[in-house]
């Protein structure tokens, strides 16, 4: 086995791990229910922690799609990502929180087994990413995690902002 390949393996696994892991800790203890306007008008706590378990879920399909020898991706193009957004989050909003957490921790959980069973060979071809680029094993994961933690960031101004009920 490629040692390098082994070392990336590792680090992208780890990197899953705490993100998930950040994320539990930063939504915790916060209500789902609050605002947190910015780019995304109307998109509650509870919306975003939804788009972070679909957009998971999409390189989670990428990934084993990858693995088994064919293509996934959920969009056309880029002009399409406000619209699948939106349609995702309305998808949800009949969801109580329960079913949200599960897709989020049902779809951290299946990247994670894709990382961690993913052949060696596989690491260093180019795959096709949910979003229709393309790219390597080790970009998509980053690009996720990166994409997780700006919005838990995003989340955690906007919750700092709202005044306390004591205040």
């Amino acid at each position: 086995m490629n040692p390098d390949v082994e070392e990336i393996r590792q680090g992208m696994s780890t990197l899953l791990a705490a993100t998930r892991r950040e994320t539990q800790q930063s939504f915790s203890g916060v209500e789902m229910d609050w605002s947190v306007q910015d780019d995304q008008a109307g998109w509650r706590v509870r919306d975003v922690l939804g788009h972070l378990g679909v957009w998971n879920g999409e390189a989670a399909k990428s990934l084993l799609a990858f693995a088994e020898g064919g293509e996934y991706h959920c969009i056309p193009s880029e002009e399409k990502y406000d619209e699948y957004n939106a349609h995702a989050v309305d998808e949800r909003r009949s969801w109580d929180i329960q079913q949200v957490w599960a897709e989020y921790e049902a779809s951290a959980d299946q990247l994670k087994v894709l990382v961690d069973s993913l052949p060696a060979v596989a690491w260093n071809r180019i795959m096709l990413y949910p979003w229709n680029e393309r790219g390597v094993v080790r970009n998509l994961i980053e690009v996720m995690m990166q994409h997780e933690i700006e919005h838990r960031q995003w989340v955690s101004r906007a919750v700092a902002q709202i005044p306390s009920p004591t205040a």
